[in-house]
């Protein structure tokens, strides 16, 4: 009985063996990717015939690295500047004395104000001589009275009384008007704009003020050139944001394109210079997002777009943050014409 009891254990043992070993004719199971990677590159190349690049105009450049100055880009205002007509230093007033306080925070209403101001004071200093010269007059009669023993001494010293407290009357009319500065309509630049730029303190000492800065319109797609605005040198003017600095720079205005008060985009130089990828302006595409694009040439007529990011625009280059390795050539002529066979509206 025991020995039948062991051989049934024994069988058992066997049978489970036997179901846990897989058999020749069970496939093993593989495991698959939870998900499938499709990169732009996938999705963006290109292959041209040799009549088509031709007839599209294709021209291609390697993408260079260059030494760049290093600049950060602000938000700006442009403001009407002061300074004599005569072309001489826009902080200092034809007396000498200087009117940056009056400037710089100033909009175009503040600045008519300050002209009415102006107007005024000036006609209180006019007023003021004009009684001044009534009460002269009025001294010498008083004065002639008395030499011909028809008047009074009492009316001499009225009337001199009269003539000190008309001088010291026009001395604080000039004062008054002296504080104003410069005459506001005669002093204006016609040809030129200041731009103030707010610059986080802490980031001040890495400012280039030896540098110009570049200026260019808000909203552009970054391939028209930008103005040189030179450094105004007066003094730093705390602004109204906390722990930020007003710079000022000068911007030439001959052609008029520019008015008071617009916002622009401002590149200030910092300190410093640093290497970066370098192509042409012509060569980068924005889609609909404002996504900057090139197209690179990786093969006898393919072209595979690529995305990039644009630091800045500078004298028809693009300097890049981000793009295409450094020797990649790049479409510099025909891109646009690459986007509409892309996506289908070109030939």
């Amino acid at each position: 009985m025991k020995l039948l009891f062991l051989l049934t254990i024994a069988a058992s043992l066997a049978v489970l063996a036997a179901g846990c070993k897989p058999t020749a004719s069970t496939p093993a199971k593989t495991s698959s990717p939870p998900a499938k990677v499709i990169t732009e590159n996938d999705l963006a190349s290109i292959v041209l015939t040799t009549d088509a690049e031709r007839r599209l105009g294709i021209a291609t450049a390697p993408l260079e690295v260059k030494k760049v100055e290093r600049s950060r880009a602000l938000a700006g205002e442009l403001l009407l500047p002061l300074g004599r007509p005569d072309g001489a230093s826009s902080a200092e007033s034809s007396s000498g004395k200087s009117i940056y306080s009056l400037l710089p925070a100033m909009t175009p209403a503040e600045l008519i104000r300050v002209g009415e101001l102006q107007v005024e004071a000036d006609g209180g200093v006019a007023a003021a001589q004009v009684e001044l010269e009534a009460g002269k007059v009025a001294l010498e009669r008083a004065q002639n009275l008395v030499a011909n023993s028809a008047g009074t001494q009492r009316a001499v010293d009225e009337a001199r009384a009269r003539v000190q407290l008309t001088e010291a009357a026009l001395q604080t009319a000039r004062n008054r008007r002296a504080l104003l500065g410069a005459p506001l309509f005669d002093a204006i630049r016609k040809d030129v704009l200041w731009v103030r730029v707010s610059v986080y303190a802490g980031d001040l000492n890495q400012v280039n003020r030896a540098v110009p800065a570049r200026v260019s319109s808000l909203g552009t797609n970054g391939k028209e050139p930008s103005r040189a605005a030179l450094p105004v040198a007066v003094p730093f003017s705390p602004s109204a944001a906390p722990a930020t600095v007003d710079l000022f720079y000068e911007l030439d205005n001959a052609d008029g394109k520019l008015r008071a008060g617009e916002k622009v985009r401002v590149n200030v130089p910092l300190q410093g210079e640093t290497e970066s990828s370098v192509v042409p302006a012509s060569a980068v595409l924005y889609d609909i997002h404002g996504g900057a694009w090139v197209y690179e040439n990786n093969g006898a007529q393919t072209f595979t777009r690529r995305r990039i990011e644009v630091r800045f625009v500078r004298d028809g280059d693009a300097v890049l943050a981000r793009g295409p390795a450094p020797g990649a050539k790049v479409v510099t002529a025909g891109a646009a014409e690459l986007f509409g066979v892309e996506f289908g509206f070109g030939k």
